[in-house]
């Protein structure tokens, strides 16, 4: 008795699904969002310098580094 209210409280509460299909073809959209930007961001630079200024100095950590690489 409970599934059966439960099943009929869900379709009560989602809407059916008329159409299956997208109204308009998403891949385009997806392929300009994953393209890269030209050019390094601030953010980049900034994270490479501090690991190059880290492994210069501690040198030992490079195997680390390299372990989680």
């Amino acid at each position: 008795m409970t599934e059966d209210r439960l099943q009929q409280m869900l379709k009560s509460a989602l809407p059916p699904a008329v159409d299956r299909e997208p109204s308009r073809d998403l891949w385009p959209l997806v392929l300009n969002r994953a393209e890269p930007r030209a050019g390094w961001s601030w953010l980049d630079v900034s994270l490479a310098a501090g690991v190059t200024l880290v492994l210069i100095m501690f040198p030992g950590w490079l195997s680390l580094l390299a372990y989680h690489l």
